[in-house]
């Protein structure tokens, strides 16, 4: 979810690097918003069977469990997921399967 606070903010401040993990890590090809994979999506023909959103990887940042402030700002973090997923999650993982109604079936006689 490039449209996350955390790209938008190293954007706004010139940081477009890649780094080692998240929407700008070495396996990235292509981003997206999660209008324009919706469309891609349907596009190819394909279905959202189920979409889940992920919150910051506080373990990420060194955030220990034991730790009151990082508890409290991972309980934040998902409600703010829950609420605005488009502003707050940071990464968007679906599971697609094959439209069946754009399916046509060929039988052979």
């Amino acid at each position: 979810n490039f449209a996350h606070w955390y790209p938008r903010l190293r954007t706004a401040l010139g940081l477009f690097d890649y780094d080692q993990r998240g929407i700008l890590d070495a396996t990235h090809l292509r981003f997206f918003t999660r209008r324009s994979f919706r469309r891609l999506v349907t596009e190819q023909g394909l279905r959202s069977v189920r979409t889940q959103y992920t919150g910051m990887p506080f373990d990420a940042l060194g955030a220990g469990r034991g730790n009151v402030f990082w508890r409290v700002a991972a309980r934040v973090d998902r409600l703010l997921v829950s609420v605005w997923p488009t502003m707050f999650a940071y990464q968007f993982v679906h599971e697609l399967a094959i439209d069946s109604s754009d399916v046509a079936l060929d039988i052979a006689q």
